[in-house]
């Protein structure tokens, strides 16, 4: 065999042994892309694209927006797994969005299908027909209910209007598509038409709803009775005994719950018996009882309430200075007070006094004390005798003046705190078992007298204290 051939059947044999073991690149499959279908212009859209290579190579994504901004290739993802990029549409159109995947050896998928998104202002959805009875009668107040679609899924607010003249205010937000209920009274016989509409965060309004007739007559007489008498008690020392009084037996009732606050009130739960417990979660507020005969429905009047009384900031003088010393919370309205202790007579009357412990008022720090402590104080002229104990204790240092106060214990509670440093949150617990908190904001020694805001749960055993 000539070198010439010899050569040349070598390096076929190269090129055959090379080929064993190879294998040829794959490209990934089309992208699969989620996201939204309608916004606003100027909203941050995030949409993801999911490809999966075969050979498992990572993959990249060309995008194209359908808006003439130029097609992107994203960061590598790997393969099989979501990649998410936010785009921004400008301007009020409709856009196709379509994107393709490239592997880390440059082999792409065909183009995907577009996925449409319309971009604009859009109103929510007329609301759906009012539902409720179509027989009414004049003086009780009967409930309706609507929900409205917003194209965005945005919260909504619902506004009624009555056909006697009244258009209630918009509700507070709804979300999209969800009923909303309320009541309305009509004084006088007659046919009426009721009609609602949506506005959303925007300002932007839906058209009126289609409209439900209703009769309105005299003739099933007089409302059947509201719940009334309501009255709180601490069922725990955080949690709430609501009990009521009623004179006729409706179907059911349902609780409502105004917390502190600039809140409205919201239906919490319902029952067939006259009482229910509700856990606050640390929260106060007003509560209010409907009584429900069939579609008809009686609010109670009475909104009783386990926020606490505050009493403003005011000087209270030192034990040793001039002055009615002893502070008193009133059991029947939580106002305070300053009574003299120089005389027995005002021994129910006084729940704190302050004091340095001293004669005179210098200081150079100052506590507040349980009355109790009074007669034995070397800083003031107070008679023996049968003076409350009352306790205190200091509040924790990342609590605040709505946290809800430590729970008494003889442990934790002590006759006389030190109001040092200031500001100082102290939490009293009284003889009759009320809770209180002191703010005291500063003490003057000079002419002995600390400056010091208060609030009192009026509900004897509970422990919440936020206020507004």
């Amino acid at each position: 065999m000539s070198r010439l051939l010899r050569f040349a059947a070598v390096a076929a044999a190269l090129v055959v042994l090379s080929g064993i073991g190879c294998k040829q690149n794959s490209a990934p499959e089309i992208p699969v892309i989620q996201g939204p279908a309608s916004a606003r212009p100027a909203d941050t859209l995030t949409y993801r694209f999911t490809s999966t290579d075969p050979d498992g190579d990572s993959v990249f994504f060309m995008i194209s927006w359908g808006d003439g901004s130029p097609t992107e290739l994203s960061l590598a993802s790997p393969s099989g797994e979501e990649f998410a990029q936010t785009h921004v549409y400008a301007d009020s159109a409709t856009y196709f969005i379509k994107a393709k995947a490239r592997d880390s050896k440059d082999a792409e998928s065909d183009w995907s299908d577009s996925i449409q998104v319309r971009i604009g202002t859009y109103p929510p959805n007329a609301p759906a027909l009012p539902s409720g009875p179509t027989s009414c009668s004049t003086g009780i107040a009967y409930t309706f209910k609507t929900k409205a679609l917003h194209p965005l899924r945005d919260s909504v607010h619902i506004q009624f209007s009555w056909g006697d003249g009244i258009v209630d205010s918009f509700s507070r937000p709804v979300a999209s598509n969800a009923y909303f209920d309320t009541s309305h009274t009509w004084s006088l016989p007659g046919t009426y038409k009721i009609t609602a509409r949506a506005r959303d965060a925007a300002g932007f309004e839906s058209p009126w709803s289609e409209t439900l007739a209703i009769t309105v007559d005299t003739a099933h007489g007089t409302p059947r009775g509201a719940p009334y008498n309501l009255v709180l008690t601490a069922a725990t020392d955080s949690t709430v005994n609501l009990a009521w009084s009623i004179d006729s037996t409706p179907s059911r009732y349902v609780i409502y719950y105004h917390s502190t606050g600039p809140f409205n009130y919201d239906s919490i739960d319902g029952t067939t018996g006259l009482s229910y417990v509700h856990d606050p979660k640390h929260h106060t507020g007003q509560y209010k009882v409907e009584a429900v005969y069939d579609t008809v429905r009686v609010m109670s009047d009475e909104a009783p309430s386990t926020a606490p009384v505050e009493n403003t900031l005011r000087w209270i003088p030192e034990m040793s200075a001039a002055g009615d010393t002893g502070y008193w919370w009133s059991r029947s309205n939580g106002q305070a007070f300053l009574f003299s202790m120089d005389t027995l007579a005002n021994e129910d009357s006084v729940d704190f006094y302050i004091t340095d412990f001293a004669a005179g008022f210098a200081g150079p720090t100052y506590s507040v004390a349980s009355p109790d402590t009074a007669p034995f104080d070397a800083g003031g002229q107070v008679p023996a005798g049968y003076w409350h104990a009352n306790w205190f204790t200091h509040l924790d240092s990342t609590a605040t003046d709505d946290s809800i106060l430590p729970r008494f214990l003889q442990s934790r509670y002590r006759k006389a705190v030190l109001l040092d440093p200031l500001p100082r949150f102290v939490a009293c617990y009284t003889w009759d078992s009320h809770y209180a908190l002191l703010d005291v904001e500063d003490v003057d020694t000079v002419s002995g007298q600390a400056y010091i805001r208060t609030w009192f749960q009026l509900i004897p055993n509970l422990r919440l204290i936020e206020h507004y």
